[in-house]
């Protein structure tokens, strides 16, 4: 009696092999999710640093901006709007006349800086703000916050902006 089949005619994969190429094929698998995850992860905290520079970079050109108008300067701590120091979280803008006609004050409420009018000046978050008089310069104001990326991060900033008058 013959056999059907011989060996070398055999065609197909066994349960064995079939198993080991799933295996293959989940773990091949598997870490293209992780990679995948771990650029996707890497992207959006270097799309959120961006977006904190560029925010940052914007508050301190609207700081800029406002300080230049002005004739005078005073560095208060809130909520003592009316007593001057040295280093605060309060900047009043004055007029050649010594009238205030721009705020900047710290709303710890919102965690931003808050303009005249209470408004937000950023959408950024921050977490501290404290303007300074510049000890050699004092007609400059030296300026320096920490804001959060929203990756946990701090990104630290400071400036400073001399007054044109």
């Amino acid at each position: 009696m013959q056999p059907i089949r011989s060996s070398r005619q055999q065609a197909g994969f066994t349960l064995v092999e079939l198993m080991i190429y799933a295996f293959l094929g989940l773990v091949v698998m598997l870490g293209a999710g992780a990679v995948h995850r771990g650029v996707d992860r890497s992207f959006k905290t270097g799309a959120h640093k961006v977006i904190a520079q560029q925010e940052a970079s914007y508050l301190s050109l609207m700081i800029s901006r406002r300080a230049r108008t002005a004739s005078g300067f005073m560095v208060y701590t809130m909520p003592n709007r009316t007593i001057p120091t040295n280093t605060g979280d309060g900047l009043a803008l004055q007029d050649i006349d010594g009238d205030v006609i721009y705020r900047f004050e710290w709303d710890d409420g919102n965690m931003t800086l808050a303009d005249s009018t209470g408004a937000r000046v950023t959408a950024l978050t921050l977490q501290s703000i404290q303007f300074a008089v510049d000890p050699v310069a004092p007609k400059t104001v030296r300026y320096s916050f920490q804001a959060d990326d929203e990756t946990g991060s701090l990104v630290d900033i400071e400036s400073a902006v001399a007054l044109r008058n």
